[in-house]
């Protein structure tokens, strides 16, 4: 008897491909929902991680999910590397299917200034400068209002932290915009404010008196006097002339579309008052120095006496000796003489 011996041989199962991405970008310091189209993901589980070589993976919370379609959330830290990660989605037989570099991490766009802020409608090459971060992916830039068609700006130079371009304003309507960026992902980022102002226009002449003050309106410099100040909307606008050594001249000037307005300021010196300090000086003590000289005058000396126990003889003066001997001349003369 002959037994034949059958093994059955398992039938493979399919594996688990990743079709499609979307979108396939996330931000630093931000949590961004991704949709993973494939096939023969796992029924009941599945995880999906986000892996760079010598960075600690990403891992997803998972939304909904089918065999064929992944919802999930990626929470990425601002601390993150920024670059092309792998996407990796884990059976539950912990076999895996990776999209090598199909998931990128960027810096957020932030948009902080464009200059200018408004221009008339119907110019047709009002150019911009647009500042922020974040922006060297960007592939547009629109001027978004929900009631009106956008305005697309030609862009001109792009790097990560200034975007230049320009605005064609034909036919556009009147009102406030949003500025807005969308980069090569698709993502977009509105904000800030640009207004499109009426082409209804006028000018001002402005003078003064001395010329060569400096020419404020709304608060832009625009030269100095004399000028002729033009394409401002019709409606008041503030002037204002400054000059070194007189008072600032400020007015509310009306203008009117299709006529020029003439301002003529007289500008008041500034008077400086002079002051004159007098300075009272204070009395120093003067030092008197005095010089005491020993005297140069001789003081005769005393006499020298001399004293016994027995008798005190003094020295006759010269005068006293004569009037001794005088008298006794004068004796001796009259003694009687003998023959």
């Amino acid at each position: 008897m002959i037994l034949l011996l059958i093994t059955a041989t398992p039938v493979a199962a399919e594996s688990s491909t990743i079709t499609s991405i979307s979108p396939a970008v996330g931000y630093t310091g931000t949590s961004t929902a991704v949709t993973i189209a494939g096939t023969d993901f796992n029924e009941s589980t599945v995880k999906v991680k986000l892996m760079m070589d010598d960075e600690t993976n990403i891992t997803s919370t998972i939304t909904s999910h089918t065999t064929t379609s992944i919802v999930c959330k990626f929470t990425i830290s601002s601390s993150r590397t920024t670059g092309d990660w792998d996407l990796v989605v884990i059976n539950e037989d912990e076999s895996e299917v990776v999209e090598a570099e199909g998931f990128t991490i960027r810096d957020p766009m932030i948009l902080t200034s464009i200059s200018p802020t408004f221009a008339q409608a119907n110019n047709d090459s009002v150019d911009f400068d647009l500042e922020g971060t974040g922006l060297s992916d960007v592939s547009e830039v629109y001027l978004y209002n929900e009631d009106y068609d956008n305005i697309t700006a030609s862009i001109d130079d792009t790097d990560s932290d200034e975007i230049t371009g320009t605005f064609d304003l034909t036919d556009a309507d009147e009102a406030t915009y949003d500025v807005c960026v969308l980069d090569s992902f698709g993502t977009a980022e509105c904000d800030l404010s640009f207004e499109v102002t009426s082409d209804d226009v006028g000018s001002i002449d402005i003078s003064s008196s001395p010329v060569g003050a400096s020419i404020y309106v709304d608060s832009e410099y625009m030269g100095t006097t004399p000028d002729t100040i033009g394409d401002l909307t019709e409606g008041s606008h503030k002037v204002l002339l400054v000059k070194s050594g007189y008072s600032d001249w400020g007015k509310m000037v009306k203008v009117t579309s299709g006529s020029t307005t003439t301002v003529d300021a007289d500008l008041s010196a500034i008077t400086v008052a002079t002051t004159v300090r007098t300075t009272v000086p204070t009395t120093v003590p003067t030092a008197v120095k005095t010089t005491i000289r020993a005297s140069t005058v001789k003081v005769p000396t005393t006499w020298p006496t001399t004293t016994t126990a027995t008798a005190t003889t003094a020295q006759a003066s010269p005068v006293e000796g004569a009037v001794v001997l005088g008298a006794i001349g004068i004796g001796i003369a009259c003694l009687p003489r003998k023959y």
